[in-house]
């Protein structure tokens, strides 16, 4: 029993330091990401990012992976947010996202912000 507590906590340890260390992003979504019907009978996805860094960044993109019940990934896009503009602290900015149309057997999304930062 107590090898079995002194595995657990050691597990327990490791992933708390692994959580602690993670690099975290400068840019974040800023509330949910909605899935709408656009004009053409595609679909748009809308949102907002956030730059939470105490430092500007530019060239932000936002890219939208459309996945399976598995997680395999069925189709993929990505918006460039505010065209190489600088996007300072505490800033937000909108954004839309465009498919064509969806696969049937799209089961969940998954967002990624990439970004550079911004030399000076």
């Amino acid at each position: 029993m107590k090898k079995g507590f002194l595995i657990t906590l050691f597990a327990s340890l490791v992933l708390f330091l692994a959580a602690c260390t993670a690099e975290e992003s400068a840019v974040e979504l800023d509330g949910p990401v909605l899935q709408t019907e656009n004009f053409d009978g595609g679909v748009d996805f809308n949102g907002a990012i956030v730059n939470t860094a105490d430092f500007p960044v530019q060239s932000v993109y936002v890219v939208i992976f459309i996945k399976d019940s598995d997680g395999n990934a069925l189709a993929v896009t990505s918006a460039l947010v505010e065209e190489g503009d600088r996007i300072d602290p505490s800033e937000s900015f909108f954004f839309t996202a465009s498919f064509d149309n969806l696969p049937p057997e799209a089961h969940s999304r998954e967002v990624q912000i990439y970004y550079d930062l911004l030399e000076e």
